[in-house]
């Protein structure tokens, strides 16, 4: 069984909302997107990424395909089914550019995760600087790694950790879906645990709320799962709100058959 909930706000500086998320219980799947272009091009890249990848992962599900090899070597059909999403999406949002050349540019940042109702695994894809959290016993995890410039520079030592929301080069993608043919989505596998809280959000949120500030708003029994969505995106505007804020949010209380066993809250 999971249950989720989910929230996106404009923010308190941005003239629209670029985010889409994608919350689709009956396959399990949950997507943050974070646009990014001129002329709405950041809108529709991001909705169409969505979309695209949820006709996907709905079209997929008895399909025969080969294992995915995931960061660590795990074996995954759901990582598989993720990477093709991506990619397909990639392929979208391309060929809606070369029809419009005003949309010429445009992309998005994905992350998403794809729960197997038949083992107990979950398989989460992104590119950028989305993010996928785990909080689990009292603590909470990142785990995704930003494909950004400053997340690069930090792997080559050039700068440390507490700079990676200061730099100068911190809104600089190394990737981004739809913006050149080839993209390469980081896949990895895991092993839910009944408890598990796992939190997927656009930088608007993670870029001004710190992670011990998540945690708080996380681990609070007073506030069901809607509650801490609005939460987060509340103190990201408290901060300014100097862009857009997405979260979507996921209790996993054990595999369940039939309908993936989603509720949303």
């Amino acid at each position: 069984m999971i249950r989720g909930a989910a929230q996106s706000d404009i923010g308190r500086v941005r003239a629209r909302n670029e985010d889409t998320f994608g919350f689709f219980p009956e396959t399990a799947f949950f997507v943050v997107a974070d646009g990014m272009g001129g002329h709405a091009g950041g809108e529709i890249a991001s909705q169409l990424a969505v979309e695209t990848m949820f006709s996907y992962i709905a079209h997929s599900q008895h399909e025969d395909l080969t294992p995915v090899t995931d960061e660590t070597g795990r074996l995954c059909i759901g990582g598989r089914r993720l990477s093709i999403a991506i990619q397909r999406a990639n392929a979208a949002i391309l060929e809606r550019s070369r029809q419009d050349p005003s949309l010429m540019g445009m992309g998005t940042t994905v992350a998403a995760i794809l729960f197997d109702n038949r083992e107990p695994f979950a398989s989460i894809g992104h590119v950028g600087d989305s993010r996928v959290y785990r909080v689990r016993n009292g603590t909470i995890e990142q785990l995704t790694e930003d494909h950004s410039l400053v997340q690069q520079l930090l792997r080559e030592g050039k700068i440390r950790s507490h700079e990676l929301k200061t730099s100068r080069h911190r809104h600089i993608l190394t990737q981004a879906v739809g913006v050149s043919p080839f993209v390469q989505p980081t896949l990895r596998i895991v092993e839910p645990q009944p408890g598990d809280l796992f939190l997927l959000c656009s930088d608007g949120v993670h870029g001004t709320v710190e992670e011990e500030e998540m945690l708080e708003i996380l681990t609070d029994r007073a506030r069901d799962l809607q509650q801490q969505c609005d939460a987060l995106v509340n103190l990201a505007n408290e901060r300014g709100g100097p862009d857009n804020s997405t979260v979507i949010l996921l209790r996993y209380e054990g595999t369940a058959g039939g309908n993936n066993g989603c509720e949303q809250s």
